[in-house]
């Protein structure tokens, strides 16, 4: 997905890193970004972490649990003309 970022060419940027853990156990890290906040890439940590959120059998609530988490890292980018 493309992403319009206007910022100057030295700010910082942040992506977010998602661990997930498949149905089969297969684990897998996925980067999503850049972002030009920090605030969006959190969003993106808490929606994965609700999106695979550990249900109860019985009533679909749930538990507190998540096949998902992760965290944001920070950085710059070196722009060069392609």
């Amino acid at each position: 997905m493309a992403r319009s970022i206007g910022m100057a060419a030295d700010a910082t940027v942040f992506r977010a890193v998602i661990t997930k853990q498949l149905h089969d156990g297969t684990t897998v890290t996925e980067y999503e970004g850049p972002y030009g906040s920090i605030g969006a890439a959190r969003a993106r940590v808490s929606f994965w972490t609700n999106y695979m959120a550990i249900r109860n059998e019985e009533t679909g609530e749930p538990t507190g649990e998540s096949r998902a988490s992760g965290y944001v890292e920070q950085g710059s980018v070196a722009w060069t003309r392609a």
